[in-house]
């Protein structure tokens, strides 16, 4: 705590913006390692297979096994072909795509903030920089250079929160690009996995 008092009234919220990024990160990553996994072309195949037999029963027991956002594509596809024996392929993409975009903000949900902790702590780091720099001057300015104490507090300042920041920012930054790059596979998958379902419904 008392390098956190040293830092200055910033670092208050420089601390506070690390515990909003935790939390994001804590909690992106339960759902990526709780609902987005499972062998994809696995589960591709192995519908197919059930389709192929007739018994789309055990498809859609296979789909429900997961929650992930392929899956709930892939079981709104076998939803229209079962409701509707003359679908049209257009009308397919387009559920498909309907669906996909509706699973968006649960993928999303939250990158926002980690973006915010992400690029604002750097500044804030900054800002305290400048505010302590400008009080050393404000005090060689006032006492003189004499005694190397009174810079102390305003040099100390701005390294502390200069660390600070950066402490937070850097794995901010690291997260926030992994997850965009786990929401940007998400998305490669539902594409992917509605198109092959698609052209095997077509033949």
């Amino acid at each position: 705590m008392e390098w956190i008092q040293n830092g200055g009234i910033l670092m208050y919220f420089i601390v506070a913006m690390s515990v909003i990024g935790l939390a994001v990160v804590i909690d992106k990553s339960i759902y990526f390692a709780s609902k987005e996994k499972g062998n994809f072309d696995d589960i591709k195949w192995n519908v197919k297979e059930y389709i192929e037999k007739g018994d789309y029963t055990g498809a859609f027991a296979l789909l429900e096994k997961h929650d992930c956002s392929t899956y709930k594509v892939l079981k709104e596809l076998l939803l229209q072909c079962t409701k509707n024996k003359d679908y049209s392929i257009v009308h397919m993409e387009e559920k498909a795509r309907e669906v996909g975009l509706s699973q968006l903000p649960r993928l999303e949900r939250g990158m926002w903030l980690l973006g915010i902790v992400a690029h604002t702590t750097p500044l804030l780091g900054l800002l305290g920089t400048v505010t302590g720099m400008i009080q050393a001057f404000h005090a060689i300015a006032s006492y003189g250079t004499g005694d190397p104490s009174v810079l102390a507090e305003g040099i100390s300042k701005a390294l502390i929160t200069t660390a600070g920041g950066l402490t937070v920012a850097i794995p901010a930054v690291i997260f926030y690009n992994y997850f965009n790059k786990r929401i940007d596979t998400v998305v490669n998958n539902m594409e992917k996995s509605s198109v092959e379902m698609i052209n095997f419904f077509r033949k």
